[in-house]
């Protein structure tokens, strides 16, 4: 500590000119989101609704998240919408005639089919990427025709 200039004391406080409290900069913060909105949340997959006019058989069809799906080809299929949402799904669901019809779940993950004679729009397995095709049909033998047309052995 040699190197010191002597006119320096060792305790106190700087003596020099104050910094000025006006620096002619306008600061701005950026808005915040919306305190009344919800938070955003990621798909879980692209629902394709369609209709088999052939069949009598309405049909979602689950696709992963990002995929982009053209709709299908065939004449007898007609597609009524595409959805990133469950809520958008279960809205289109409800304009749709399934009020009445038995739901075929095809569970992927365990290569099963499940049936509910009572599923609505709110029916708790419409919208989980795990059933990757609900289809809805008008009866019991419509249930058996798709069941056994199915090219997969299902238990």
């Amino acid at each position: 500590m040699d190197d010191l200039p002597d006119d320096l004391t060792s305790v106190g406080s700087h003596h020099g000119n104050q910094p000025p409290t006006e620096t002619g900069q306008e600061v701005r913060s950026p808005s915040g989101p919306d305190p009344d909105s919800t938070p955003a949340s990621p798909t879980p997959a692209l629902f394709q609704l369609v209709r088999e006019t052939d069949a009598n058989r309405i049909q979602v069809r689950v696709h992963s998240a990002r995929a982009q799906v053209s709709s299908p080809e065939a004449e007898t299929i007609e597609e009524v919408g595409q959805y990133r949402t469950v809520d958008e799904l279960r809205t289109a669901l409800r304009e749709a005639p399934i009020e009445g019809r038995i739901a075929i779940f095809e569970d992927a993950k365990t290569e099963t089919v499940l049936t509910d004679d009572d599923a609505t729009a709110d029916h708790p397995w419409i919208g989980q990427p795990r059933y990757e095709r609900i289809t809805f049909v008008s009866d019991d033998a419509a249930v058996s025709n798709y069941v056994n047309s199915l090219d997969r052995p299902l238990a």
